[in-house]
């Protein structure tokens, strides 16, 4: 209150620089201590704001670290992946073995909404197009990159829910050995059977 009794006046917001502010906080923390091991309140303070506007712009932290992945200056920056199905496979299972399951999780949803659905879209056509590169094109190379996607995600899912228990106790190792063929045919398309 002023001395006359009145509120003082409100500070004018800026949205696009409070989420931008912690979008970067975020990806500096996801980065350097991954998904697990950054907090919302050392976001908000890295961001010099409070936590609770990571729910008003983001939904959740899992929400503010789909949005930090989508992030396309953020992607550039990081560089395209390798044009390799196996190296692509053993990242992405590398990094969905890990406590990074916020994409694995967000890909597996019945019911994505359709800003995440879009978000999503982003995300999946970083890891679709070196898939289509390592293809080398032909009519169903986009198909191919996108089943290949969606097999890992299964892998991952299921290596993490742990109902398939051979898969779940298998190593990473022994789970890219026996996906091998199946990255081949993909790769070689129709003229590989």
């Amino acid at each position: 209150m002023t001395a006359e009794g009145t509120a003082p006046p409100r500070r004018a917001r800026d949205a696009d620089a409070s989420r931008k502010a912690l979008l970067d906080a975020a990806a500096a923390l996801f980065d350097a201590r991954g998904y697990g091991g950054a907090t919302v309140r050392e976001i908000g303070e890295r961001a010099g704001l409070d936590a609770a506007l990571i729910a008003r712009y983001f939904g959740s932290k899992e929400g503010l670290y789909l949005a930090v992945l989508a992030d396309e200056e953020r992607a550039a920056e990081r560089g395209p992946l390798e044009p390799d199905l196996a190296a692509l496979a053993e990242r992405l299972l590398t990094r969905w073995d890990g406590a990074e399951a916020p994409l694995r999780r967000a890909l597996a949803s019945p019911a994505p909404t359709p800003p995440e659905r879009a978000q999503l879209r982003r995300i999946v056509r970083r890891l679709t197009d070196p898939a289509k590169e390592a293809i080398g094109g032909g009519e169903d190379a986009a198909l191919r990159a996108e089943l290949l996607v969606a097999l890992l995600v299964g892998v991952s899912v299921s290596r993490a829910n742990g109902t398939l228990a051979k898969l779940a106790g298998a190593s990473r190792a022994q789970v890219l050995r026996q996906l091998a063929p199946l990255l081949e045919a993909l790769e070689g398309g129709e003229g590989s059977r």
